[in-house]
């Protein structure tokens, strides 16, 4: 629990800690976390496509992610999706998704440089 006392104070918002047996939780919850890292080329760059299953949610650490939508459903265009938003590290994607067990409603990518992250997967958060 201590390895990753960082990441439970930078997201105190998803890991709101009010008593002992919250702390059980986040010693628990330690043992999910594997590192990912993504990069912004094209074979790398997608973490999630639109209505896409999403079997994982990430804590960012560093870089840009991009969220975005799909050109192509709105008829020709040269480019085949938007990205109006972005959010620099540390931020927190997917974890609605994978809580309420939903497909993804964005494009979610690595933009300009590398996304380095921890994820939770939704099968052991839900166990």
């Amino acid at each position: 629990m201590y390895l990753f006392s960082d990441i439970f104070k930078q997201f105190k918002r998803f890991f709101n800690i009010e008593s002992v047996k919250d702390t059980r939780f986040l010693y628990d919850i330690a043992f999910g976390f594997m590192p990912r890292k993504f990069e912004p080329t094209e074979e790398d760059k997608m973490i999630y496509d639109e209505e896409e299953e999403v079997p994982e949610m990430y804590f960012i650490m560093e870089g840009i992610v991009g969220i975005g939508f799909s050109l192509i459903a709105n008829g020709y265009s040269k480019d085949q999706f938007s990205i109006p938003k972005r959010q620099t590290g540390p931020c927190l994607i997917c974890d609605h998704y994978v809580v309420n067990q939903q497909k993804s409603q964005f494009i979610y990518m690595a933009i300009i440089k590398d996304v380095k992250c921890y994820a939770l997967t939704k099968t052991f958060l839900h166990e």
